[in-house]
């Protein structure tokens, strides 16, 4: 009962929120970010411990509140974008998302084995999937089964309105290999913390846990990983697409792996640091540690 309420509650925001006008919606956003910020509290202490660790004495406690509140500004506007893209098309994406780096993404795919987009909670990356599907590229993202079944079929409902193929997590495996055979892109959000078929590598300074997914898809197919970010700027967006990732594999298997997986870490720490307030600092990143001796 409680998740047919939630479901229903969010179909009657998601109605409202739809036909906003953007500058409206954005302030809603900012509104929205401060209310969970300053009021609900929502992971708030979690943020701040995150940030402590990652910038230490790098930043006062002033700048880390600054970098902490707009994480949630972010947030608030991004959840309110993703309400609005049943009546999103490739016009209206182009009149707020600087897209003008996707043609980076033409001569790889020209190779003929698909690419494997390296990204990250960052920015509105539900706005990067959609540029890439509006934009006619044949783009699939791996969802998170959601517990209320409901809400997360109008996700992927929504996200295959904007051109975006939709793999599931519980079987990711082989549609991923079948994806990247067809010569098609494959979005994948490696940052968060994992604790299945893991390996450890730094991030921040800190061993943080990895799944091994991105290296072994690309060993195994030989699909270049390309890193695909996308930063919001004011009242706009700009898609940030960085060079080609080639893996090669030798006889230690798990330690390409770790190799790869190694400077993925630091690519999207790269970004981070850059923009700092556009990741989801929200989330425990380093609550799986390796065991005393591994």
């Amino acid at each position: 009962m409680r998740h047919t309420h939630q479901y229903f509650l969010g179909l009657a925001v998601a109605a409202c929120v739809r036909y906003i006008p953007r500058n409206l919606m954005l302030f809603l956003g900012n509104l929205l970010g401060d209310f969970t910020f300053y009021i609900l509290k929502i992971r708030r202490k979690q943020v701040f411990k995150n940030l402590k660790f990652a910038f230490g004495n790098q930043k006062s406690n002033i700048e880390l509140k600054k970098i902490a509140r707009k994480t949630y500004h972010n947030l608030g506007k991004t959840l309110l974008e993703f309400l609005q893209l049943p009546r999103m098309n490739g016009t209206r994406i182009r009149r707020i998302v600087d897209t003008s780096e996707l043609c980076k993404i033409d001569p790889i795919l020209k190779e003929g084995k698909g690419a494997i987009l390296l990204g990250a909670h960052f920015g509105n990356w539900e706005l990067l999937g959609a540029a890439f599907g509006l934009g006619g590229y044949p783009v699939n993202v791996i969802g998170r089964l959601s517990d209320n079944k409901r809400i997360g079929n109008t996700i992927d409902r929504y996200r295959r309105l904007v051109g975006m193929k939709v793999i599931q997590k519980n079987d990711p495996v082989r549609k991923v290999f079948r994806a990247l055979s067809n010569n098609e892109l494959v979005a994948i959000l490696m940052d968060q913390n994992t604790r299945k078929d893991m390996v450890f590598v730094d991030f921040f300074g800190r061993p943080a846990a990895y799944a091994k997914g991105i290296a072994v898809f690309a060993l195994r197919t030989g699909a270049p990983v390309v890193p695909a970010f996308i930063v919001r700027e004011g009242k706009y967006h700009r898609i940030l697409i960085g060079n080609p990732i080639y893996t090669y594999s030798s006889e230690n298997a798990d330690g390409d792996i770790k190799k790869y997986t190694a400077k993925f870490s630091k690519i999207i720490e790269s970004y981070i640091r850059q923009y700092p307030d556009q990741w989801f600092w929200l989330h425990n990143r380093w609550k799986t540690q390796p065991k005393q001796g591994e």
